[in-house]
C-alpha cells in the first residue's frame, strides 16, 4: 500500500528508510523537494507515540529554520505538520562531502564545515549526526543536513563531541591530521572565544578512549538503523 504523502506531493524516489523516518524526493508545486516523514510506532501508547512524533518533528523544524539565522546552509523549510509528521523541505541534491574526497577543494570544505559547525554552536545548536553523509557539496558550498538528533544546547561536552564524531569519520584518510587541524581553523574563526573550551574538552574525550568512542558508535548505529537506504 502506497504510503500517504503531503496534498499535492508526488513521489519521485524514496531517498531513506528507516525505524523512525523516511525521507522522498517528490514534486510538490512545480518543484523538487524533500518529505521528511517520522513514522508511528505500532508498540508504543497512541498517546505517547503522537506526542513523540509531533515533538520531534516540531523540533527538527525549529532546528533547520535556526540553523539558517545563524547563517548555515540548511534546507529550506517550506511546510511542517506535526500531527502528520511531515516537513517538506528543499531538495540540496544528493553529493555529500565524502565523494569530494581527494578533489582539489576538499580542504577548502573541511574548513568550512569547521566554520559552519561554529556557526551553529555559537548559536546554542548541536547538530547531533555529524557526518559526511549528513554534508551535501553543491556548486563549492555546504548544505547540512539530517538534524534528527540534533538538539538546543549550549553544553561544551555535547558541542565537543559533536566535533569528536566528524573527527571520527576522518581517522580513516591518509591526511587526517591536517584535516582535523583545518576544520579547527574554520571552528575557531567563527566560534571565537568559546573554541577555547570546546577544544579542551574535545582533548578530553579524546583522552578517555574507548568509553567514549564505544558510546558516541552506539548513537550512530542506532541512528543508521533509522537512515537505511531502500534496495534499489
Amino acid at each position: 500500500m502506497s504510503r500517504l504523502l503531503p496534498q499535492g506531493c508526488t513521489r519521485i524516489k524514496t531517498l531513506y528508510q528507516g525505524a523512525e523516518a523516511i525521507v522522498d524526493l517528490c514534486e510538490w508545486l512545480g518543484r523538487e523537494v524533500v518529505v521528511k516523514t517520522r513514522v508511528s510506532k505500532g508498540y508504543r501508547v497512541r498517546e505517547l507515540d503522537d506526542l513523540i512524533r509531533r515533538s520531534r518533528t516540531v523540533r527538527e523544524a525549529s532546528l533547520l529554520s535556526s540553523a539558517k539565522k545563524a547563517g548555515v546552509n540548511t534546507p529550506f523549510v517550506y511546510h511542517v505538520n506535526p500531527v502528520e509528521g511531515w516537513i517538506i523541505m528543499s531538495y540540496a541534491g544528493s553529493r555529500s562531502l565524502r565523494s569530494m574526497q581527494g578533489s582539489s577543494i576538499f580542504a577548502s570544505l573541511i574548513r568550512m564545515l569547521g566554520d559552519a559547525v561554529g556557526r551553529l554552536h555559537s548559536a546554542g545548536i548541536v547538530h547531533g549526526d555529524l557526518t559526511f553523509s549528513n554534508v551535501l557539496v553543491s556548486e563549492g558550498r555546504l548544505t547540512l543536513i539530517d538534524f534528527g538528533l540534533g538538539e538546543f544546547s549550549n553544553e561544551v561536552e555535547k558541542k565537543a563531541e559533536d566535533i569528536y564524531t566528524f573527527f571520527s569519520s576522518l581517522t580513516a584518510l591518509q591526511d587526517s591530521e591536517t584535516m582535523m587541524r583545518l576544520f579547527l581553523e574554520g571552528y575557531r574563526a567563527s566560534a571565537r572565544e568559546s573554541a577555547k573550551r570546546v577544544e579542551e574538552r574535545l582533548r578530553e574525550i579524546g583522552s578517555r578512549g574507548r568509553y567514549v568512542e564505544k558510546e558516541l558508535r552506539r548513537r550512530l548505529e542506532r541512528k543508521s538503523r533509522e537512515n537505511v537506504s531502500p534496495e534499489t
